[in-house]
């Protein structure tokens, strides 16, 4: 009996050892446990709903767990090999992927559960416009998304690496074009057609393929022209 006992604590301290070594050593593990702890100490603070309450800890552990498992990946590929491999870099690559995608989703879950109890953020100036901000913009942002992605998987199966629609640019251009939208402003639309040139042309003048840059911009624009018309 005790030695159960002795190895199920061992098993514990290992555990242990393991969130310790990748607050330690990886930066992005430390960044989200901060935001954890923010997100906890919000949720302690406002009247969230159960409900919501574990939503948010359902996305804060896949964030966690999705990070441990790229730390674990990035180990084993580093204890079989210190050389260049691109089957090595795939496994990081595909590992960090997930990560991205938990995280994208839990910015997503997170601002939606807090947002209607941050009277401050509301924008009541909005709510008049034919289209005021919401889920559907999340949505929209995450469909340009994976579209953008799904196309630049087909172009680059098909070895045209010089018609991949940026994913910066197309990311970029959508929520501009969305703010536009939803702003309704001259001044404001001024604005973000400014910051969006001054965007393009840094990227332009830094990068030598200049298509991928021209079709993200145009892919972004029209996922949220053709978005908000559907909406």
């Amino acid at each position: 009996m005790m030695n159960w006992l002795s190895k199920l604590l061992a098993s514990f301290r290992y555990a242990l050892d393991g969130l310790k070594y990748t607050l330690v050593s990886q930066r992005n593990m430390r960044i989200h446990y901060s935001a954890a702890l923010i997100v906890l100490l919000l949720s302690l603070y406002l009247p969230l709903r159960k409900i919501e309450v574990l939503i948010l800890f359902v996305c804060i552990l896949l964030v966690i767990v999705a990070e441990l498992i790229n730390t674990a990946v990035e180990a084993v590929i580093d204890m079989v090999t210190t050389e260049f491999h691109p089957l090595a870099k795939v496994a990081k690559d595909v590992a960090a992927g997930a990560v991205l995608l938990c995280s994208g989703m839990a910015v997503v879950v997170g601002v939606s559960v807090f947002y209607p109890y941050m009277g401050f953020l509301t924008f009541s100036q909005l709510e008049g416009t034919p289209y005021p901000p919401n889920i559907g913009l999340a949505a929209l942002i995450a469909f340009n998304f994976f579209l953008t992605l799904l196309i630049k998987a087909i172009v680059h199966r098909l070895g045209k690496l010089d018609w991949e629609p940026s994913m910066t640019t197309s990311l970029a251009s959508c929520i501009a074009t969305s703010l536009i939208v939803i702003v309704d402003n001259l001044l404001a639309t001024l604005l973000l057609i400014l910051l969006t040139a001054l965007m393009i042309g840094t990227f332009l003048h830094n990068r030598k393929r200049k298509n991928p840059v021209i079709l993200g911009v145009v892919l972004g624009a029209l996922v949220a022209v053709i978005g908000f018309r559907l909406m």
